[in-house]
């Protein structure tokens, strides 16, 4: 294993669960008010799969954790290398919180299925293949223990399927004019598709990161920045990972 930044815990750091019941009153898992519009019950509901997707879903799966490492729950990332805990820490993730497993290989079913027994969140990478019989046997574990997962990249391709799904749709960087200046803040565009009473579609904007390199709510009265067709897209490594880039042009 191998830790993305100094300070970071390593699986023997994070102590087992005693129990797999969980408690009416902890049903879901916490999200910031900027996201908690994309979820029915304004949180994550534990045992839950959540799959994202799109532009920037490094990014925003990420941001989905903040509120889970700053009351002291336990984030597992499995497969993610390319995770930037710099600009992690700028949103308010507690990095102190968070154990990652770059390279599982072969075992990640293995790994993913350990995981469940001593965190509350995992996030597993885009490679992150698992067999159908680990992957049973990780959702009942899950369902059991109250553990959900967010996949960055297509659910079914790690053997689950997932509750609900979030794609960002549209991501505008602004900060450069006619080719100069610096990328300043990101707007993305976030579309929400669930199942049962998720089933409507929902659609949130909000700035990821903002001028401070922080998470905030898009105010609709500005105008100022609007998606468009038309701009410009190039290729760069933003945020820890390589996510394409649009600004407003």
């Amino acid at each position: 294993m191998k830790n993305a930044a100094a300070g970071v815990s390593s699986l023997s750091d994070i102590p087992q669960m005693s129990s797999p019941r969980v408690l009416a009153q902890h049903r879901t898992l916490p999200v910031v008010d900027e996201l908690a519009g994309l979820f029915t019950d304004g949180g994550i509901r534990r045992g839950s799969t959540i799959e994202v997707t799109g532009v920037a879903a490094v990014s925003l799966a990420s941001a989905l954790t903040i509120a889970v490492s700053r009351s002291g729950g336990w984030v597992a990332a499995v497969g993610l290398p390319m995770f930037g805990p710099s600009a992690a820490s700028d949103l308010g993730i507690k990095l102190s919180r968070w154990a990652f497993v770059d390279d599982p290989g072969d075992q990640a079913g293995i790994v993913v299925d350990a995981l469940t027994a001593g965190v509350d969140l995992i996030l597993i990478g885009p490679d992150i293949k698992l067999r159908s019989g680990h992957g049973r046997k990780i959702v009942a574990r899950m369902r059991e223990r109250g553990v959900s997962i967010i996949t960055v990249g297509k659910a079914g391709f790690c053997g689950l399927r997932p509750d609900l799904c979030l794609r960002v749709s549209e991501a505008i960087w602004t900060g450069i004019e006619l080719g100069h200046g610096r990328l300043t803040s990101r707007k993305l565009e976030i579309e929400r598709l669930g199942r049962g009473a998720d089933s409507n579609i929902r659609r949130e904007l909000v700035w990821l990161p903002n001028r401070e390199g922080r998470l905030n709510a898009f105010d609709r009265k500005n105008k100022s920045v609007t998606f468009s067709r038309s701009s410009h897209r190039v290729s760069k490594r933003l945020f820890g990972v390589g996510e394409p880039v649009s600004w407003a042009s």
